[in-house]
């Protein structure tokens, strides 16, 4: 038997003149590619050996949404092709991608596939991968290509997810349906609350909002300031969403899978919302808000006991919100003043400039009994707590600065996105404590995510000119680990952070799909550490 094992280099060029078996599977025909940016891909590291390979596929297809005619949406079809620590499921019934599951430590490789009829590219958001894995705009894949992901899983517990990221086509691909979950479990957070991270009690919740026309296709006609506000809410790609739950606990998995739309997350009957969860795992500890505030690309976990329910329904809602800097501006939008905004009763957007009425997320119709298992138990003290001491500039962060150019660009220290460029301020050390400060001098809140790390939200400064600050800051949820982050118009956001694992280019940018289009968006460098001079050298 022949030991040899392909190196990637030889496995790249059989692939180019036609590779038609792959890991044991037929392999669609095209060219495979591991990244269209020749700057990022190392052609002599050796493939890893996968404990699981998965392929998934970028489809243009059409889905039953509402009644009548189907819609035509872009989808991800997944398969587990191969191995074991890791699901693929399907949401039934859903436009939206799979929901992948992994145990943290175990090794993917990926086969994307596109099948649309223009470029795309996976951005797992919110892990640590190889800068080649990242997914951003320079690696996109034409029709017909084929990209390979592989990593290992090197991230906790924590509610992740994936979505397209091509250049100036990342919002509406999003928008036409193309985004998964990407959950990974590890047994920190199966002895912390045991059998809450798979099976019957744990459900995921992608809220988005979405307007179609009377042929029921989806309408994209994004605002130039503050991006696509549709006008009904879908949640698991179903519009009226209603959950059929038992009378006891459930992991409730929260992501704003929406363009531009901020929510201020209440209950109908007024119960708190049992934070144990953001967007890199568990929580040191649970966190009981009235409200709580998520912005595009933000995960919660929720712990919602209804047992005192039984026989009963409750709505999860969005509230009203004042808009903070919009309200300096002139009016003539409606209820657009805000990403929050309101929604009138027959769905249309509300008329009073930033603060429209409440509007209902989802309904859970709470049964008369609970099964005697799997029934979970109260949360204890769940995560790993945090201190900035070991932060060398966490007193004079580096500055980002958030503003609205000249003919509607939207601009990071006034720099606008370029593929290849990075700026002396944007290049990190591997391995290495910094601290960053968001600095928003524009006229509406901005979500920021940073890739390839998470963060901790260290310090905010309130903005001086806003009295309805107030209203939102109570639900904001920062003692967890965090990749994106709401800052607030006048408001400056202190984080601080470690990049780890691998050096090269990654991105940060806006997660309002419509900015980071209209290049809100730079790259960052990682940079490996510098070695110490040896005495005597």
């Amino acid at each position: 038997m022949n030991s040899h094992r392909m190196t990637r280099r030889e496995f790249l060029r059989s692939a180019g003149i036609g590779a038609t078996f792959l890991f044991g599977q037929p392999l669609w025909l095209g060219r495979v590619s591991l990244s269209s940016n020749p700057s990022a891909l190392s052609l002599d590291k050796e493939p890893i050996e996968p404990d699981a390979e998965i392929s998934i596929i970028a489809r243009d297809t059409t889905m039953q949404i509402l009644p009548g005619a189907p819609t035509r949406v872009y989808t991800y079809e997944g398969k587990l092709l191969s191995g074991a620590g890791v699901t693929v499921d399907s949401i039934p019934g859903s436009y939206l991608g799979p929901i992948l599951r992994a145990q943290s430590g175990k090794k993917i490789r990926i086969v994307f596939r596109n099948n649309l009829i223009e470029k795309s590219v996976i951005h797992p958001h919110g892990f640590r991968v190889p800068p080649e894995c990242d997914g951003s705009p320079t690696q996109a894949i034409s029709p017909g290509e084929t990209k390979l992901y592989e990593f290992q899983v090197v991230d906790r517990a924590g509610p992740y997810w994936f979505h397209p990221h091509p250049m100036g086509r990342t919002a509406e691909q999003v928008l036409m349906g193309m985004a998964g979950l990407f959950h990974v479990w590890d047994p920190e957070e199966e002895r912390a609350i045991p059998g809450a991270s798979t099976g019957a009690n744990d459900v995921p919740m992608v809220i988005q909002d979405r307007t179609f026309d009377r042929n029921n296709q989806i309408l994209y006609q994004p605002n130039m300031m503050y991006g696509y506000l549709g006008n009904r809410i879908l949640v698991n790609g179903k519009p009226d969403a209603t959950f059929a739950l038992e009378p006891r606990a459930y992991r409730l998995r929260l992501l704003n899978g929406s363009n531009a739309r901020t929510y201020k997350l209440a209950w109908s009957n007024n119960m708190a919302l049992r934070v144990i969860g953001t967007d890199g795992g568990l929580l040191s500890e649970p966190v009981s808000k009235n409200y709580v505030m998520l912005m595009p690309g933000e995960r919660i976990d929720v712990w919602a006991d209804f047992a005192a329910l039984a026989g009963k329904s409750v709505t999860l809602r969005s509230l009203a919100f004042d808009p903070g800097g919009m309200g300096m501006m002139s009016g003539g939008m409606g209820g657009r003043g805000m990403m929050g905004g309101g929604m009138s009763g027959t769905g249309m957007m509300g008329s009073t400039m930033g603060i429209g009425a409440p509007f209902d997320i989802l309904t859970v119709n709470v049964g008369t009994h609970a099964t005697s298992t799997p029934v979970l138990g109260l949360p204890p003290a769940l995560g790993m707590r945090y201190t900035v001491n070991n932060v060398p500039n966490y007193n004079s962060p580096r500055p980002f600065t958030l503003e609205m150019g000249h003919m509607m660009t939207w601009t990071i220290n006034g720099r606008v996105y370029d593929m290849m460029a990075v700026a002396d301020d944007e290049k990190v050390t591997r391995d290495e404590p910094i601290a960053w400060e968001w600095i928003n001098n524009s006229p509406i809140p901005h979500p920021m995510h940073i890739h390839n790390v998470q963060f901790k939200v260290v310090q905010r400064t309130p903005p001086a000119y806003s009295a309805s600050y107030g209203t939102i800051s109570d639900g904001l949820v920062d003692s967890g680990w965090k990749d994106t982050v709401l800052v607030w118009p006048g408001e400056r956001v202190k984080i601080a952070m470690t990049f780890t694992h691998y050096t090269g280019m990654y991105m940060y940018h806006c997660h309002i799909l419509e900015h980071e289009d209209m290049t809100m968006m730079r790259n960052l460098m990682i940079v490996a550490p510098t070695m110490p001079t040896m005495p005597g050298m």
